[in-house]
Parts: structure tokens; sequence; C-alpha cells
């Protein structure tokens, strides 16, 4: 477990990275998806799964693809960001993430090295672990029991109306290239008799 977590702190520092310097803003929204999955991964291992399946639904499913049709339909050009220093903004970074880091490890801090935080709990009687003896389903599968029973039809009409979203922005951003054949499907639905039959002479 602990090399997962590993695993996927460290993907997701470096998807992290990338989602600022890339170039291309297609390949950024990208490393945004590897950034929810990663953070989906870490929260799996934590065993926090309801909260790991809102990010792969909301974040990934929902957010990142709104991202990536606007850049899409916007057609952002790739732009050159090499003459971009990146050192002008290292000041400002650095007290930020110094100031994140703070907040964060300075609760954690005095509540271990305060007096009243026993990690061990000392007791004479037998713990007995009701919650994996009796039968019972984690999150997921109660999740799912729901989601794939009642609110099946809602959630199959939620998931065309998607799929008919992401058809209209390839649609809007089709441009097209003479130089490639391509099968144009509407002439070829109107074609008539005059068109469809032509007569050679063979010399």
């Amino acid at each position: 477990m602990s090399f997962l977590l590993a695993l996927f702190c460290l993907l997701l520092f470096v998807s992290s990275f990338f989602v600022i310097s890339s170039r291309n803003p297609v390949h950024s929204v990208m490393s945004l998806v590897l950034v929810f999955l990663s953070s989906a991964g870490l929260l799996f291992c934590l065993e926090v799964e309801f909260l790991a399946l809102s990010f792969i639904i909301v974040y990934v499913g929902a957010i990142a693809i709104l991202f990536l049709f606007v850049i899409m339909m916007l057609d952002i050009k790739i732009g050159d960001n090499s003459s971009l220093g990146v050192f002008v903004y290292f000041p400002l970074g650095f007290f930020v993430t110094l100031a994140f880091l703070i907040e964060i490890t300075k609760p954690l801090v005095e509540a271990v090295t305060s007096s009243t935080f026993s990690p061990v709990i000392k007791n004479s009687y037998e713990y007995t672990d009701w919650f994996n003896s009796i039968d019972y389903i984690t999150n997921l599968e109660s999740i799912g029991q729901i989601l794939y029973t009642y609110y099946f039809v809602y959630f199959l009409v939620a998931g065309f109306i998607l799929f008919i979203a992401m058809l209209g922005a390839l649609m809007l951003t089709l441009t097209l290239n003479k130089v490639v054949k391509k099968q144009l499907v509407y002439k070829q639905l109107a074609r008539q008799n005059e068109n469809a039959f032509f007569s050679t002479k063979s010399k």
C-alpha cells in the first residue's frame, strides 16, 4: 500500500508540472485528467471510495471534458513560452507554497506533540471488529446498486447527452483539408441519376 501511495504521489506531482509547463493546451488538459486520476488513486488507497468515485465522475467526466470542449471550439493556437521567465514567478510561488505547507503541517505537529494525543488505545477488553465480521457492502457497492437500478435511466440519459455534446464539439471544430482524401456522406446520399453514371468512350 505504501508503494502505491508513493507512486500516485509521484505521478500527481509530475502531471501537475506538465499542466502548467505544456505548450499545447490540449496536452495540459490531458495532464489535468491525469492529476484527477492520481488524486482518485490516492483516495482509493486511503479507502475513501466515495470521494474517489466523485473525483472520477465529476472532475474527469465533466469538468476536464468541458475544458477540452472549450479549447477545441476556441481553436487556441500553440504559443511559444520559451521566452517566458520561469524565475520571475518563483518568489511568489515559493511564498504561496511555503504558506500552504505551514498551514498543513502546523496542526499535525501540534496534534502529535500534544499530551492528549494517544495513537494506541489502552484497553483491557478484547476488541472485535463487527464491521468486517457481519455481512456488509462497501461504499462503491452501495452506490453501484442504487445507480444502476433505481437511477439507471437517468444515468443512461446523462451519458447520451454527453456523447452528443462530444460529437457536436468534434463537428464544430472539424477543418476540411483538401490534401487528405475523405468520404463525404452527404454528397453520396444526394446523388441523382443524372450525375451518378458517366459514359466514356475508349480510344
